[in-house]
């Protein structure tokens, strides 16, 4: 679990998403600043902007990419610029590019200034939202020469996401606790993409109005939210049979929690459920399984 809220504070937090988790900063809406005619030397300074890129097609183009990228595969090839924390902009001017895609929070903020001031062409984005996501996938498109394939990309996932909708949509909705972390136990609040994720695919979340949009919840709050659902994404490469033991050993002391005494705890792919991008359908499909699975069995 530790290394999957490290995953969760680097990523979630463009992405993260304006994520107020252990205090991270909000991102600040931004224009595109600075662009150039076009768009062949590629930077992404940002995991879920790198999956966007490749999903429109701009593999020959991207030239470097945040030291997180690491989807799709072809993403662990192309050289490095730093973390999502700490871009280096030495990194990236030597990768010279003509088009450096960051999102809006502060450190990225500042690069994508200091990039401007010297001519390099920048667009910031935010993906802090579902909505948000389509709107940077346009610009995106826009500033790389490849409008049609976004259109093409945010209206594919838009239909998925529908048709999941209307087979999900019906019946009582699922109490879904999202657990970021066990020790101390830290949930998934409202005010969160998480939340948006958990209402497509058909659930509710267990917890109501938070003041953090990843709050420490304590006994007592676990047995009030009466969740019928728990869901502990992990990272991709470990093994989730092993962290589904350790998941179902920790909440056996909840015995009266209908999730608890259901057997509905589960633990997902955390690589898919943790970002803002091009696979968003995967990440709601995912959940739907884990509240509905007998929609899936086949």
């Amino acid at each position: 679990m530790k290394k999957w809220l490290l995953l969760l504070v680097v990523i979630l937090c463009w992405t993260g998403a304006g994520f107020a988790i252990f205090g991270l900063p909000k991102t600040q809406n931004r224009d595109i600043t600075h662009l150039p005619n076009q768009a062949n030397r590629i930077v992404s300074t940002a995991s879920d902007v790198t999956e966007i890129l490749f999903a429109l097609g701009l593999d020959e183009k991207i030239v470097a990419v945040s030291n997180e990228s690491d989807y799709p595969p072809q993403a662990l090839k192309k050289n490095k610029v730093g973390t999502f924390w700490q871009p280096n902009i030495e990194a990236v001017m030597a990768a010279k590019p003509d088009l450096v895609i960051t999102l809006g929070f502060e450190q990225q903020k500042n690069l994508a200034e200091r990039l401007s001031r010297i001519g390099c062409g920048t667009l910031t984005v935010n993906i802090d939202k579902v909505d948000e996501l389509f709107d940077a996938i346009e610009k995106m498109g826009a500033a790389t020469g490849s409008s049609p394939k976004a259109g093409e990309l945010a209206s594919d996932i838009r239909k998925k996401i529908d048709n999941l909708s209307t087979l999900v949509g019906k019946g009582r909705k699922a109490r879904v606790l999202w657990v970021v972390q066990r020790e101390p136990l830290r949930v998934a609040g409202r005010d969160t993409f998480i939340n948006e994720l958990i209402e497509l695919a058909g659930g509710e979340n267990a917890i109501g109005q938070t003041i953090h949009k990843y709050p420490p919840i304590g006994a007592e709050m676990v047995y009030a939210c009466g969740a019928d659902v728990i869901i502990e994404p992990t990272m991709g490469q470990e093994n989730l049979a092993q962290q589904r033991e350790l998941a179902i050993k920790y909440w056996s002391r909840f015995k009266n929690v209908p999730a608890v005494k259901n057997g509905r705890i589960y633990v997902i792919d955390g690589d898919i459920v943790s970002r803002l991008g091009p696979r968003l359908y995967e990440s709601i499909e995912t959940i739907a399984g884990c509240l509905k699975p007998e929609l899936f069995a086949k």
